[in-house]
């Protein structure tokens, strides 16, 4: 139905967002991975994926086209429905994602909220063979690669990382937004409260706004 959109970022939650296109608001169901990589400034573009889930139309929203075509991939493992496929990309980083599936790492999959060992295994056996087709190599290479910068405090990331899921936001998104406002941080001297809020102007998109 949509390939993708282009907009304003008109509203943004921790799974869901609003993107402006022509005046008509377009509300999309997001991974953390994707809604906490968003730009702080208005305009947007989202890969989409249009669904019909108990007669209710649903809009997928995605980062990247790969990430979609990941996504993709996903749904067609048996029993595998967007909700377990939101929860894998929210979870894991893209590169990660697909790495436990290729090495057949069933533990770190059944790890992720409402995916059993049997669900694992399934993405495992049914995906192991198929994602050098679906993901390009260029874009598991670039997302497998992103990391901690050596700037960064480790301590200090993760400690207000842990704030932000205490607050309820997926770890995903906490551990992205803990990064970006932690680079160059010194531990030593850090206003802990401080770089907590900015984490959170980051991710609720207040960051730029006004």
């Amino acid at each position: 139905m949509y390939d993708f959109l282009k907009g304003r970022l008109a509203e943004r939650g921790i799974d869901e967002i609003v993107v402006e296109v022509g005046g008509i608001g377009y509300r999309l169901v997001v991974s953390a991975s994707t809604a906490a990589t968003l730009p702080t400034d208005d305009m947007v573009t989202l890969y989409t994926e249009h669904m019909i889930r108990d007669e209710r139309a649903l809009l997928y929203g995605f980062a990247s086209a790969p990430e979609r075509a990941l996504f993709r991939a996903l749904l067609s493992v048996s029993k595998v429905g967007p909700a377990i496929a939101m929860a894998l990309l929210s979870a894991m980083e893209a590169g990660d994602l697909v790495g436990a599936i290729e090495t057949g790492n069933v533990k770190a999959l059944s790890a992720v909220k409402g995916v059993g060992k049997r669900t694992a295994e399934r993405l495992c056996v049914e995906l192991r063979d198929r994602l050098a087709t679906v993901v390009p190599a260029s874009f598991r290479s670039s997302v497998a690669a992103r990391g901690p910068s050596p700037t960064f405090a480790p301590d200090l990331t993760s400690t207000v990382s842990s704030a932000l899921v205490g607050l309820g936001y997926p770890k995903a998104m906490a551990d992205l937004a803990a990064e970006r406002v932690c680079v160059n941080a010194d531990a030593n001297d850090a206003d802990v409260s401080a770089l907590v809020k900015s984490a959170l102007a980051v991710v609720t998109g207040a960051v730029g706004e006004g």
